[in-house]
């Protein structure tokens, strides 16, 4: 499923970080100094859900993503992603980042290169409450496999400046083993 940028188009502005979340984003890039300090900062936020809750849109297409807020040094977005629907695989263009899920589950396929193709490594799912940690060199897909819709707040450090989506010539689904591979089966004796 492709994605929907939707800023500027809902009717409900957005509140303050600091009502939203109890903190305010810092503005410049040197007040960030490392991914554990985003990780530790919406590790312990807590979301006014009748504030996000109002915010929250869901597509039948497609999933949505919307920029809460944005300075010089990161930026916040909400991702409404209704059942079935998922991200291509992608980076997030050098930014290090970390999503805090604060309704429903998510499934994330990190990949990771074998030589010039991307290989699935590491598959997880989030509930509520969980984060998702993302190095500046994370590729990845988040994808909801639930039955109900799912909400997550993302944080960027610096803001993203673009995301590289990776086609299918690119991401290579692992070999399935043979049953009995490497082994030879001896004729049978007559």
């Amino acid at each position: 499923m492709r994605e929907r940028s939707t800023t500027g188009e809902w009717d409900r502005e957005v509140p303050d970080t600091k009502s939203l979340l109890g903190w305010s984003l810092p503005e410049g890039r040197d007040a960030v100094p490392s991914l554990t300090w985003l990780v530790e900062r919406l590790r312990h936020s807590r979301p006014d859900w009748g504030m996000l809750g109002s915010l929250v849109r869901f597509d039948d297409a497609r999933y949505v993503r919307r920029t809460l807020a944005k300075t010089d040094a990161c930026e916040l977005l909400l991702v409404c992603w209704m059942p079935g629907q998922g991200s291509l695989v992608h980076d997030h263009g050098g930014s290090a980042g970390v999503s805090l899920l604060v309704q429903g589950s998510l499934d994330e396929t990190r990949y990771d290169w074998a030589g010039d193709r991307l290989l699935p490594a590491v598959v997880e799912r989030a509930r509520e409450g969980d984060l998702l940690i993302e190095a500046s060199d994370t590729i990845h897909r988040v994808h909801n496999s639930s039955r109900r819709g799912a909400v997550s707040l993302h944080l960027y450090a610096p803001p993203m400046e673009g995301m590289t989506p990776y086609d299918s010539q690119v991401v290579r689904a692992p070999r399935p083993v043979a049953v009995g591979a490497g082994r030879r089966r001896r004729p049978r004796a007559g």
